[in-house]
């Protein structure tokens, strides 16, 4: 009898261990199952919005979608995180002719006005400066410190606006079109007739060009 009661106090805890290891296994799943649709929430817009895509005359990758103030934040958000050129063609009107910022150029000593934003071509410096930056950009004299902030990229030779996009452009439509490029292939002849050696694909920095014009 004592055997018999020992035998079932064995199976039983094999039962248990069973039981306790098949749910965790299917915790484990449910959590990755989880993760992963976290990940693909994150950035769903690009995504699937941009699957369809065309190319322009040059092969040039393009697409193209109607978008409001809501679209434009987050693309602003994202243009030093993840390379992200963004241009607003034809909005002299809309910008009430302030452009996104000025800056002074080096070879008249002007401030001219700026339809871009382009980490390539702007030394902003730390992550933080950057922020500010875009924060200025979108909001203008509406964020904590403007004048603070106005008064350090002043010595950068960078302008301010007073009034930001958001401000600006609450209301306005405008056709989005995005475009992929190499930055190391910029204003280079592909066909490589000059001798010099092409640079090779899996050294290529790949830029995304975003552009904005009113509809």
């Amino acid at each position: 009898m004592e055997n018999a009661a020992e035998a079932l106090k064995m199976a039983a805890a094999v039962l248990i261990f069973v039981v306790a290891l098949t749910v965790a296994i299917n915790s484990f799943g449910q959590a990755r199952q989880t993760a992963q649709l976290i990940l693909d929430y994150t950035d769903r817009e690009y995504d699937y919005t941009y699957v369809e895509e065309n190319k322009d005359s040059n092969g040039d990758v393009m697409t193209e979608r109607i978008v409001g103030l809501e679209s434009i934040i987050p693309t602003i958000y994202k243009a030093y995180r993840e390379n992200f050129k963004i241009v607003f063609e034809g909005c002299e009107t809309i910008l009430e002719d302030e452009g996104l910022f000025s800056e002074r150029d080096e070879d008249t000593g002007k401030m001219v006005k700026v339809y871009k934003i382009d980490l390539e071509n702007e030394t902003i410096g730390t992550d933080t400066l950057k922020e500010q930056f875009l924060m200025a950009i979108l909001y203008g004299n509406k964020i904590d410190d403007f004048q603070t902030i106005k008064d350090t990229f002043k010595k950068t030779g960078i302008e301010l606006n007073s009034k930001g996009l958001c401000d600006k452009i609450d209301i306005s439509k405008f056709k989005e079109e995005i475009g992929i490029y190499y930055q190391e292939q910029a204003g280079v002849d592909n066909t490589n007739t000059t001798g010099t050696e092409e640079v090779p694909e899996a050294n290529l920095t790949e830029k995304r060009v975003i552009t904005y014009t009113p509809v």
